[in-house]
């Protein structure tokens, strides 16, 4: 018998965001917001906050997504940004993406983008989506 492990949605998610947004100037993507981080450049943080196995090879998985950058006096881009990247990862096309464990989105699990308080002067936007998941086999 195989071991079913769940998929690595952070890492397939940041490349997914990065390759479908090569206009943005600067931008980031990766699980976690580097140290010496202070604004200069969008910045997406994609967290997967894990979920429920739902069958053998099927998984729930709740994402996390925080969009920063710019200024917090100066966060209409922030807020633009966040905004792609929420219909982006709410796409119906997104299990169908290349090399995608998405099986579809579960539209219950997805909210924002809202905005939040950061302690750095950066605009800061979070939403979440929610996916069921195809395992990998190892």
């Amino acid at each position: 018998m195989s071991v079913v492990l769940p998929p690595d949605m952070e890492a397939w998610l940041c490349g997914y965001l990065r390759a479908r947004l090569p206009d943005v100037a600067g931008l980031q993507a990766g699980n976690k917001r580097p140290q010496d981080y202070r604004g200069s450049y969008p910045l997406i943080v994609v967290r997967d906050d894990g979920g429920s196995q739902s069958d053998r090879i099927s998984f729930d998985r709740s994402i996390g997504v925080t969009v920063t950058g710019w200024t917090r006096s100066n966060d209409r881009p922030c807020k633009d940004l966040a905004r792609r990247v929420y219909g982006l990862l709410t796409d119906d096309s997104i299990p169908f993406a290349a090399g995608s464990p998405v099986a579809a989105v579960v539209e219950q699990g997805c909210n924002g983008p809202y905005p939040v308080t950061d302690d750095l002067d950066v605009a800061c936007y979070y939403l979440t989506v929610e996916y069921s998941a195809a395992g990998v086999l190892n």
